[in-house]
């Protein structure tokens, strides 16, 4: 920490991951929307570690090129990981109070409080979701920066007690910050999807790997339109990156227009889904936060969760939980829904703001932990 109580904490937020244009999923917006939170603060000077060809545009979170922190042009893509693991922290020196990892890493020997955002324990509880490479080449630096973080920010209880229960001597370094709704998200003007306008729809967010248990939604939905013909089923998510798990039911139901789906859709496209779902379902297996649940609550949407630990917690009573497995209930429920009006909701809306006060609480507060 500063030896002047005066001079702000001078902050690098590892930025690598982030695109140019800055979009993608969970692990950038959460990077780009925690940047901006922090750079609005008189108490921290945020600085960006990018890639280079990410660093013009992301001048923007940072109001300086001179917080700008490239990482090495000669150095592949595929070998960033390691560098950023392996030989970051020389470059760094002793320039900054505090370095965090916002995705999976932080960099050995490093002259700064460390701190690292936790995600999910899905490296270690799922393993075969991840490509070969990746679960063979992150898991064991992944582990070794979790052990080595000053300041352990789970985003949620949940995933706090996987990580607690993985490492049980991590616990007194851990801190609960959970996540909120884009303001982008919140702010843009609701775009229509052509398809789907003046139809009654479900709506599922997320990628297609298994985990996401995207066939049980779907073919709870192939029950649903025997009795509602007119409903669709409409799946947002990022473009394909690993193995997809859509279930028996999905072929058919994409052939008869049942099942539409939407693949990088813009914060417009994606309020607007939200806010003429008829219900929107989250049957995900294992999430650490469930993002998605806490945008269509946000958002107004009925909301169908399964009885993962962060979808009950971030969504509670607001929303109906069910077993993962249980299409006829997933089935039930979502006709419920499609036959009842949208809920009104006295509802606090959490902020960026908020998360960037809570990660800075924890990290500098009188609790924080001493990286060593």
């Amino acid at each position: 920490m500063p030896t002047d109580p005066a001079r702000p904490v001078r902050w690098l937020l590892m930025a690598g991951h982030v695109p140019p244009d800055m979009r993608g999923g969970g692990i950038v917006r959460y990077t780009v929307e925690l940047a901006r939170a922090l750079q609005r603060r008189d108490d921290v000077e945020l600085h960006l570690l990018t890639a280079q060809e990410a660093a013009g545009p992301l001048v923007e979170l940072t109001g300086s090129e001179e917080r700008i922190v490239r990482l090495p042009a000669r150095v592949p893509e595929q070998l960033v990981p390691a560098f950023e693991r392996s030989l970051l922290g020389r470059m760094l020196t002793t320039r900054f109070d505090v370095v965090q990892g916002a995705k999976h890493l932080l960099p050995r020997s490093v002259a700064a409080r460390t701190v690292l955002t936790v995600h999910d324990m899905l490296l270690f509880d799922r393993p075969a979701d991840f490509p070969l490479a990746k679960r063979t080449l992150l898991r064991r630096p992944y582990a070794g920066s979790l052990r080595q973080a000053g300041t352990l920010l789970c985003v949620s209880a949940a995933t706090r007690a996987r990580l607690t229960g993985w490492a049980p001597e991590l616990a007194p370094r851990t801190a609960v910050v959970p996540l909120a709704t884009s303001p982008r998200l919140l702010g843009s003007a609701a775009t229509p999807v052509g398809g789907l306008v003046g139809r009654t729809f479900g709506l599922v967010v997320g990628d297609s790997s298994p985990r996401k248990n995207l066939a049980v939604a779907v073919s709870a939905w192939a029950r649903v339109v025997e009795q509602r013909p007119d409903a669709v089923l409409a799946l947002v998510g990022p473009p394909t990156w690993g193995a997809e798990a859509y279930g028996p039911d999905h072929a058919a139901l994409v052939a008869s227009g049942h099942v539409v789906q939407l693949t990088g859709v813009d914060d417009g496209t994606l309020r607007w889904c939200y806010e003429h779902a008829a219900v929107v379902l989250a049957p995900s297996l294992a999430e650490g936060f469930g993002l998605p649940a806490v945008e269509a609550l946000d958002l107004g949407a009925p909301l169908v969760t399964s009885l993962d630990p962060a979808l009950v917690e971030v969504s509670g009573a607001d929303a109906d939980h069910l077993r993962a497995d249980d299409v006829p209930a997933w089935a039930d429920a979502a006709l419920r829904h499609l036959s009842a009006p949208r809920p009104t909701r006295d509802r606090q809306t959490r902020t960026w703001d908020d998360v960037a006060a809570e990660t800075v609480a924890a990290v500098t507060g009188a609790g924080a932990v001493s990286s060593t």
